[in-house]
């Protein structure tokens, strides 16, 4: 081989190491927006490279076998040409040289067109990346199999990620969509809450086992209808001999509708049947459940079986739309001053809400209310009246609902305290 052939193969081997970097830029930068434009359009090489990204894992290990052959070749060609030419000291201005050209012009100058000219890229490089794919298909297949194979044996398992991409670019979606002003405060917290509702379990929202109100399966008296009617319950669990033997669940209104009907004498006979979760179900799951049954409660129940609280409707649309749901029921202001630094303050309040009503700088990270913040800092459920320093503030519970902070009075701190 002529040694003045070599300048012009390191430089294609470059030029190819561009071309992959420039398709991974391009490819895995495009939106599910921006991909759906593509299947649909005109031109094939456009939906060829929708339909190259069907697979993201064969594409993107097809890209960095391609990008990682052309940087080892064009690295050890530059090495070979600079030895032959300036002899033992050729190797030293060898490895900078190639390491500067490999860093701007097969990284960094084709990252920045693929990310300009992603859509155009796209179309452009999808035909040269199919041809990739077809030649480096049996090195692919065997990397991929002893990839997996590793996994197995260390117990890892892959995550797909076409709903983290999905998840990640809704929220982004939104945020654009709530600083532009398309989407309201209330819109963007139910969207959020949404996704957040895929993790929380119903032990969160539940009412524990000591709040709960049941009745012991008893005869019918009018004392008993008379104490019903003045209770705010309409729907009541009821069990024999022990909260965990639950027979049922009785529906008030049943009861007052059958009252006349002097064959039914117990409680019992009146119930429904009840329902039952494991405490780790997911909130949107039980919400898909309580659709599908046409209920509204659900007894919550630990991993031996013993009853550990009770959740309702009234409970999941309570997280789902936080202040969407509660605003209906009550106008009291979730921020209200009452005095020079101080606040009465609904727990459910998002924290960066707080702080651009009063200005200032509680972390939002890790925390997404300021109930969440105060749970943080007393590190147990708190009880009315407790009292927790941090952040330059006094929190104090006012109210405790359903084992939730439901108020706090926050104040600033001054002088020595504030830095607490």
């Amino acid at each position: 081989m002529d040694i003045w052939l070599v300048p012009a193969a390191i430089v294609f081997f470059v030029l190819l190491s561009s071309f992959f970097t420039c398709s991974e830029t391009a490819l895995f930068s495009l939106s599910r927006i921006d991909q759906a434009k593509l299947k649909n359009h005109p031109r094939a090489s456009c939906r060829l490279a929708a339909e190259l990204l069907r697979d993201p894992q064969k594409l993107l290990t097809t890209i960095l076998m391609g990008n990682e052959i052309a940087d080892i070749i064009s690295s050890g060609l530059t090495s070979w040409f600079f030895l032959k030419t300036f002899g033992p000291y050729g190797k030293w201005l060898a490895y900078p040289l190639i390491t500067a050209v490999l860093f701007v012009w097969g990284d960094l100058f084709p990252k920045v067109l693929g990310l300009k000219f992603r859509e155009k890229a796209a179309c452009l490089l999808s035909r040269p990346l199919l041809a990739a794919e077809i030649l480096l298909a049996p090195l692919r297949i065997l990397l991929l199999s002893l990839a997996q194979t590793i996994f197995r044996v260390f117990g890892l398992t892959t995550v797909s990620p076409k709903s983290v991409t999905a998840e990640e670019e809704i929220k982004h979606l939104v945020e654009k969509a709530y600083l532009s002003g398309a989407l309201g405060p209330q819109e963007r917290l139910f969207i959020y809450s949404l996704f957040e509702s895929e993790e929380t379990p119903v032990s969160a929202i539940m009412t524990p086992r000591k709040d709960i109100f049941a009745l012991e399966d008893q005869k019918i008296t009018e004392n008993l209808l008379h104490t019903l009617k003045e209770i705010p319950f309409h729907k009541i669990p009821i069990y024999r001999e022990h909260l965990d033997k639950v027979v049922g669940i009785l529906y008030v209104q049943d009861l007052l509708k059958a009252r006349l009907h002097t064959e039914i004498h117990k409680l019992s006979e009146l119930s429904r049947p009840a329902f039952f979760v494991p405490e780790k179900t997911r909130v949107r799951k039980l919400l898909e459940e309580f659709q599908r049954r046409r209920i509204k409660m659900a007894l919550v129940v630990d991993e031996y079986g013993h009853i550990s609280g009770l959740v309702t409707l009234e409970d999941v649309l309570e997280e789902l739309f936080g202040e969407i749901y509660q605003a209906r029921e009550s106008k009291e202001p979730l921020i209200e001053k009452l005095g020079e630094g101080i606040y009465r303050v609904k727990g459910r309040v998002q924290i960066e809400d707080f702080n651009r009503e009063t200005g200032a700088h509680l972390p939002a990270e890790g925390f997404r209310t300021m109930a969440g913040l105060a749970l943080h800092l007393f590190q147990e459920l708190p009880k009315e009246g407790d009292e927790a320093k941090g952040y330059g503030f006094r929190f104090q519970v006012e109210k405790i609902q359903k084992n939730r902070i439901e108020s706090l009075i926050v104040e600033r701190l001054e002088g020595d305290e504030a830095h607490l």
